[in-house]
């Protein structure tokens, strides 16, 4: 009589495969590409100082910027800051530019590197957000679909109602100045509605951290910086594996921050690193000795006939 395997063990087999390609997912996730593009009045050498910000509350993974340039040449150039608002207001109106064509190019660029499989997480603060909302429009729905946006203080909302990102969310300062040129953004704020296509919630309002609306406004500023760190764990906890966080706590993080701070962050990555292995052993060992028991029991169950002891 061949061998069959219970009904049962089916469904123990097909939740463990499931199980098994969680924990694959979670050690080994999709290439990812950190992206983000600038408002306005940023000159060359104000890029640094976001970009290494960005790496460290995102895992000390490496950033790569679409420089916004700006028309000041220096910082106390008013009138090279008024021609950045202008063109600001221009881009809202949608005048495409060549910084939307640049930023294209750079967004295509970092998909080439994740490949059909990866995503690329892009993040715009301020006039960097229209200037994405307008370089989306240029992008294919495949395109889209790779890529997540995360929006500071924009000039305008992105939202997958729009177009079919993997994922929008805007951060709004309460009395962020920006509102007062963000129609959108205000209707969401008066009415409460604020999602996309989807049921996410796509414009997220901030209480101020400082009371001061200029201030708050700034990517770095405590208000957009809470933000930014939390949009860091958030990656860290989906596009990083426990083997990831291992390399970068050998590797990177000592070079990055103070001697004292580094066991701790090694040991914590290779617990959890630790864990998954456990747990993934857990669960085939509970698989075998489900298969074991139902196949017992089906033997078990087979009639033997009892001998006839009349004829002794």
């Amino acid at each position: 009589m061949p061998f069959r395997i219970p009904w049962l063990c089916h469904c123990h087999i097909f939740f463990f495969l499931r199980q098994a390609i969680c924990e694959a997912k979670y050690l080994f996730p999709c290439r990812t590409k950190l992206t983000w593009v600038n408002g306005i009045a940023h000159l060359p050498e104000h890029m640094e100082d976001p970009t290494y910000v960005i790496s460290s509350a995102f895992g000390n993974v490496k950033v790569d910027y679409c420089h916004n340039p700006s028309a000041m040449t220096s910082e106390s150039d008013y009138i090279g800051f008024v021609k950045d608002g202008i063109q600001a207001s221009g881009h809202q109106m949608g005048r495409v530019t060549k910084e939307v064509d640049t930023l294209v190019d750079h967004l295509r660029a970092a998909l080439g590197q994740v490949g059909k499989s990866g995503k690329v997480i892009h993040i715009a603060h301020s006039q960097g957000s229209v200037i994405t909302w307008l370089a989306a429009k240029r992008l294919t729905p495949e395109e889209c679909r790779r890529i997540e946006v995360i929006s500071f203080g924009g000039a305008a909302t992105i939202c997958t109602s729009e177009f079919p990102f993997s994922r929008c969310i805007n951060y709004y300062a309460v009395n962020d100045p920006i509102l007062n040129v963000v129609p959108s953004a205000v209707k969401a704020l008066r009415t409460g509605f604020s999602f996309g296509g989807g049921m996410e919630q796509e414009i997220i309002f901030l209480a101020s951290r400082t009371g001061d609306p200029v201030t708050d406004h700034g990517l770095l500023n405590p208000t957009y910086l809470e933000a930014l760190l939390w949009e860091g764990r958030r990656y860290q906890s989906l596009y990083l594996s426990p083997i990831g966080k291992v390399m970068d706590g050998a590797f990177v993080a000592p070079l990055a921050s103070s001697a004292c701070w580094f066991p701790n962050f090694a040991y914590k990555t290779t617990k959890q690193l630790f864990m998954a292995i456990l747990q993934l052993f857990v669960w085939f060992r509970e698989l075998v000795k489900s298969i074991l028991m139902e196949v017992r029991g089906k033997r078990g169950e087979q009639y033997e006939q009892v001998p006839n002891f009349q004829h002794l």
